[in-house]
């Protein structure tokens, strides 16, 4: 009978110690804290789909991009100034990120034409003092990139 009692204590404490392990790994499992997640794909699809459903029209009436060096910034924003100045207008800068800034400039629209090619092409200066007598001013939107 001795025998009997032995392996059933035996019996009883594996089961014991088996229970116990099992409750401290699920225990220990649910503690572990998850990372959250990376939500942000969703948001920009989530925020595209809202731009193209709800068709928002453009603030510019033009827009245009242009590629130049980071260190080049402040002297392409001041070229753009001139232009639009030159053509009886003006220009301010937007806020800028790691990518570039955006330049919105109000000219006439009989000239918008002749801007897009002197931002364009600066070496090509144009005609000094275009003045406008038109009330009535276009807004050309400049996004400057930075080349990668």
């Amino acid at each position: 009978m001795r025998e009997g009692h032995r392996k059933i204590l035996v019996l009883a404490a594996v089961f014991s110690g088996g229970l116990f392990v099992g409750v401290a790994v699920v225990v220990f499992l649910q503690a572990r804290p998850e990372p959250a997640p990376d939500t942000t794909k969703l948001k920009d699809l989530l925020h595209n789909t809202a731009q193209q459903e709800i068709g928002l029209p453009p603030l510019a009436d033009v827009e245009v991009e242009l590629t130049i060096e980071r260190g080049n910034l402040e002297q392409e924003i001041e070229r753009i100034k001139a232009l639009a100045a030159k053509f009886g207008g003006a220009a301010i800068q937007g806020i800028g990120d790691d990518t570039g800034t955006d330049v919105m400039a109000e000219i006439s629209p009989r000239f918008t034409d002749q801007f897009l090619e002197a931002l364009k092409h600066p070496e090509k200066q144009p005609v000094a003092d275009l003045r406008a007598g038109d009330s009535q001013n276009a807004l050309v939107q400049v996004r400057l990139r930075f080349q990668s």
